[in-house]
C-alpha cells in the first residue's frame, strides 16, 4: 500500500501525534483490539519517522483557524446527532478531545484544494465522511484502497481482499454500513486496456 501511494501519502501533525500516542499505548484502557491497534500504530509511526509517510503541517493563519473551528463544530454536532438518534451516551470530557485529527485532515484538504491541487481524504470514520462530503472534500475508505491495490496487482484475488477488509474492520476502523463492500465481487478489478478502472474512479466521493 505504501508503495502504491509513495510520494503522495501525507498525514497532518495532529494525526501523527495520535499515531504516536497509540503506538505507545498511552492512557489506553485494555481492550481486545488494543494489541492490533498498537501494532498498526507502531508500523505507521515508523513510516512517519522515516519520512515514507510525510507530515503536512497546518497553517495557523486566521483563515485556517476559523476553518478548523467550523469543521470541529460540524464534527461534534454530527456526533451529538448520532448519539441522540441511537440513544448513545456521550462522554463530554472525551468528546472535547475527539475529532482533532479528522478536523485537521479535512481543513488541510480544503486548503490543498484552495491552492488548486488535488487531494483525497482517507478515512473510515462516519462523521469525517459526512463532514468531508458537506465541505466538498473527496474521500475514500480502506476498502476502496484495497480495491485499487487489487487492480495494481493481478495476483491478489478478490476473495482474499474481501477477507482482508473484513478482518481489518471487524474490531476497529469500521466503515459505515452504507459504504461497506458487501462481497468479493466488489473487489473484482475492472481495468480497461487504456488503464482506466471504473471500480477505482467511481469510489472517489
Amino acid at each position: 500500500m505504501i508503495t502504491l501511494y509513495a510520494g503522495s501519502l501525507v498525514v497532518t501533525e495532529a494525526v501523527a501525534e495520535e499515531v504516536q500516542h497509540r503506538a505507545g499505548g498511552l492512557g489506553q484502557r485494555w481492550t481486545a483490539e488494543n494489541p492490533l491497534l498498537r501494532l498498526g500504530a507502531n508500523v505507521a509511526a515508523q513510516k512517519i519517522k522515516s519520512g515514507e509517510i510525510r507530515k503536512l503541517p497546518l497553517s495557523y493563519s486566521r483563515g485556517a483557524v476559523d476553518e478548523l473551528d467550523r469543521v470541529l463544530r460540524q464534527l461534534r454536532e454530527f456526533e451529538a446527532a448520532q448519539n441522540a438518534q441511537f440513544s448513545r451516551m456521550s462522554d463530554g470530557v472525551a468528546s472535547a478531545h475527539k475529532h482533532t485529527g479528522e478536523a485537521h485532515s479535512i481543513v488541510n484538504a480544503l486548503r490543498t484544494q484552495a491552492s488548486n491541487h488535488k487531494t483525497v481524504l482517507l478515512t473510515n470514520d462516519g462523521g469525517a465522511i459526512a463532514i468531508a462530503q458537506r465541505n466538498g472534500v473527496p474521500w475514500k475508505h480502506v476498502g476502496q484502497l484495497l480495491i485499487e491495490l487489487g487492480c495494481e496487482d493481478s495476483e491478489l484475488e478478490p476473495e482474499g481482499l474481501y477477507e482482508d477488509f473484513a478482518s481489518i474492520t471487524s474490531q476497529f476502523a469500521t466503515v459505515p454500513k452504507q459504504y461497506r463492500p458487501s462481497s468479493p465481487k466488489d473487489f473484482q478489478c475492472t481495468k480497461e486496456t487504456d488503464g482506466s478502472c471504473m471500480q477505482c474512479t467511481r469510489e472517489v466521493h
